[in-house]
Order: C-alpha cells, then structure tokens, then sequence
C-alpha cells in the first residue's frame, strides 16, 4: 500500500470512529387489544325477546359514583337557560318525530336488550354503524360486559336489537318496524373490565356488536348506518337520541336532546387520563346508555353515551365516550377487520409563496381534528392562517373534520429563501388502522410562482 493509500485509509477508520451512532427509529406504540365475546345464538336471542318483554324491561344498572341523588327541596332537571332542544322536558329531551322511519337519526337508532351478568333482563340503547360487514351496532361496553355477585367478569348474554322500537305507535306497523334483531358475538376493549368507578368512568365503555342477518339482508341494508368519526373529545355540537328508562321514563319513546360538549377526563390505563365529552344540556337517565351522539351538522356518530348525573339540578350532566385510538379503533379493527379506516392521505403542492396540503380519506370512517405538519426548507418564514401555528421551519394546522370521499385543503402563505430548486415536505397523522401509511408524508417541489 502507498503512503498516500495508507492515510486515506487512516482517514477513513478514524472518521467512522467518530461518527455519531445513528439513532434506531423510536418503535411505534402498541396497538391496543380487544376482547371478543363467545358465540352466540341469534335465534335463541330473537324468540328469548318477546313483546311483553321489550316492553317491561329495566333500565341497564348505572354506576353508584354518577348517580347524584336529588338534593333536599332541590328543583330537578336542566337550567332553562341549558334546555337547547325544542320542546324539550325538564330533562332536556323531547320525543322524536314519527314515524320513526323517515329520519336515518331515528332509523339507525335502537333500543338493545340484554341480559346482564347476573341474568336479570336489562335495555340499554345503540345505533347501526357503516362497516364492510353491514352488521354491526355501537353502544357502551357496560352493557355488553359485566361483573357478576361472585365477581366474575361476564359478557352479556341473548343479546338483541330492535331499530326504531315505537310499541306505542298508532300503526301496528310502526312498532317494530324492522324486527327483532340477534346477536352473534360481541367486542369490547381489553382494558375495559366491568368493575366500577374506575371502567365506568374510563375511556374503554365503547363496544360493538354483530348481529345475524335476516333472511338474506343486513341490518345496514335495513335501516343505513352512521358515519363513526374518530376524535379524543372535546367541543361539539351534537344531537343525543336513545331509549331513557328509568323514571319519569319507561325506554317506550325515542328521544332526542340538542347540546353543546366540552372535553371531560375519563380514566386510562397506567394512571392516564383520556379525553371524552360532556353536556349540561342534557342529563343522564338508565336505558339511553350506549345511545350516539351525533353531529348536528352531517349526522356522524361521534360518540356513545356511557355516564353521567341525574335528578340533582345544577349538577345534572351526561357523558359520551368518543370513538378514539383507544377504544373504537381497537374493537372495530378485529370486528370488522375487512373495512378500510382512517385511511388518510396528503399532497403538498406551492409555490415559495405559499404552501398547500390536499388531505383524503378513504373507507368508512371520517376524522376530527387531523394534525397536519408542513417542515420548509431552513430559513423560511410562514404568515398567518387560522388552525395553523408556525414554529422555525414547522408549520403545524389542525383541520377540524376529514370526511370520506371530500378533500379538505389548508393554504398557508411563506416566504422561501430564493435556492436552487427548493422543496418542503408535508405529513398527515393516522392511526394503526390505516392500511397504508406510506401515503401520509409527501415531499413536493416549490415553484417561484
């Protein structure tokens, strides 16, 4: 070897020695389990479930800890400044119209019944929601799962449904209007395990369940089904519909209540703590567990109703889990694990003037709150845009819902430092149910005009 080979060699040992260790890739979190059900028997459920039965059925056991009683002279019911729903009771609700046919709202929308793990008949209510299977419905996981005298966790059992229940309706035929529905199995979070306050009030008390066809049709086939939305919480409006049936109720009547939610914490594993929602409008009464809340503007199940207080005024209230990472994606991905999910996509395009990100989703399930993140190349400057905060060279936007099929776009407006063929990158955050992640980051170049 030459002299001159023999430095270059030295060179090149002595740089890789003091090169810096590449850092590994931090592992992605784990996705979160579900537990699923024994299977069950769809016609013993349907003949189990008679009329007089539907008809005289309790209310699911609500938790001790949410239960405020009524105080001492107290006046009952929701603040008449807080009732936003017209017409609506002292409760905050109002019946729905009839019949309830002609509105997907009160079409997908059911009264479920069960046995507990006690095998005492109880009602809680739950809602068709769009999946590849066409059969399943969402509600809160206490009304699948429970924990018997002997302190034993049991899933519930003759599990039934019935879409759009009205048994006081004037046309016989608009009573049950689309039959009596069985149940074959049913999901819940892993972490959810039945025992109060801590499950109760956690942000597990989401879950599904599939039903049997009938006859060669689905229940979306049936009834249509809503849009699940996937969210941690936070401010909506919302349209909360469901079968109430403790007192003054008696689970007969569909009703609806109109409010406003604010993020509320609800238990998570380790100590944590999640997001879910809460209203003042509306207070919480056994039997409507389990019930969606909807979006008031484009009808999409954004949450089910899992907890509250009733009877106590002032202190009234109602809580609904939203469908997060945590819950309704860890049940959804082994119960219908054929459907396409928060299937996000992005495209930057811009000039060095003003950048753009085209978000997609596809399959469905819609999303809120999409945290969208440019990075410009180094000495860039972003101006202002509404949803967007700029950090150095990071722009970071929140858009508010990404529905399936319907592009959002955010526009921010730079200043890029004139180089040779500048470029930027933009990315989009999914979850573990997205099928294909590669789609969510994008590098795209930067014209002059």
């Amino acid at each position: 070897m030459s002299r001159r080979s023999t430095l270059v060699a030295l060179v090149t040992v002595s740089t890789a020695l003091v090169a810096p260790p590449v850092e590994a890739a931090a592992a992605p979190p784990p996705v979160p389990e579900a537990d699923v059900s024994p299977a069950m028997d769809p016609k013993r459920a349907i003949a189990y479930w008679t009329a007089r039965k539907q008809f005289n059925t309790d209310a699911g056991s609500l938790p001790e800890n949410v239960v405020i009683p009524r105080a001492a002279g107290g006046r009952a019911g929701v603040p008449g400044h807080k009732r936003l729903t017209p017409g609506a009771d002292v409760n905050g609700y109002a019946r729905m119209p009839e019949p309830y046919r002609r509105s997907l709202d009160s079409r997908a929308t059911g009264r479920l019944y069960y046995l507990d793990a006690n095998g005492r008949r109880k009602s809680c209510s739950g809602a068709v929601v769009r999946s590849a299977r066409g059969l399943l419905v969402a509600t809160a996981a206490h009304c699948l799962y429970g924990v018997s005298r002997g302190r034993r966790g049991v899933w519930s059992r003759n599990i039934a449904f019935v879409p759009a229940y009205n048994p006081r309706a004037e046309k016989a035929a608009d009573r049950v209007p689309y039959g009596v529905w069985g149940a074959r199995r049913a999901w819940k979070p892993a972490r959810f395990t039945g025992v109060s306050p801590y499950d109760w009030d956690s942000i597990y008390d989401v879950g599904l369940v599939e039903f049997a066809k009938r006859g060669s049709a689905t229940l979306q086939d049936r009834v249509g089904g809503f849009t699940p939305m996937r969210s941690e919480g936070g401010r909506r409006t919302v349209v909360s519909v469901g079968y109430p049936s403790d007192r003054p109720y008696d689970g007969t009547r569909q009703l609806w209540c109109l409010a406003h939610t604010r993020l509320w914490p609800g238990h998570a594993a380790g100590g944590g703590v999640g997001g879910r929602m809460r209203t003042d409008n509306c207070h919480l009464f056994g039997g409507n567990s389990g019930g969606p809340w909807l979006t008031k503007d484009g009808g999409m199940l954004a949450g089910v109703l899992t907890s509250g207080a009733s009877n106590d005024a002032g202190h009234g209230y109602a809580v609904a889990n939203p469908l997060g990472g945590e819950s309704y994606a860890a049940v959804v991905r082994r119960a219908d694990p054929r459907g396409v999910y928060d299937a996000l996509s992005v495209q930057g395009s811009g000039t060095t003037r003003r950048v753009t990100a085209t978000v997609t989703m596809k399959g469905l399930m819609a999303a809120a709150d999409v945290p969208v993140v440019f990075t410009l190349p180094p000495g860039s400057r972003a101006g202002k845009t509404k949803g967007c905060t700029a950090e150095g060279r990071e722009v970071r936007c929140s858009l508010p819902l990404v529905r399936p099929g319907r592009p959002v776009r955010v526009s921010v407006p730079v200043r890029i430092p004139r180089t040779d063929r500048p470029s930027a990158t933009v990315s989009v955050a999914s979850t573990f149910l997205d099928p294909d992640r590669r789609d969510n980051h994008d590098r795209f170049r930067l014209t002059s005009r």
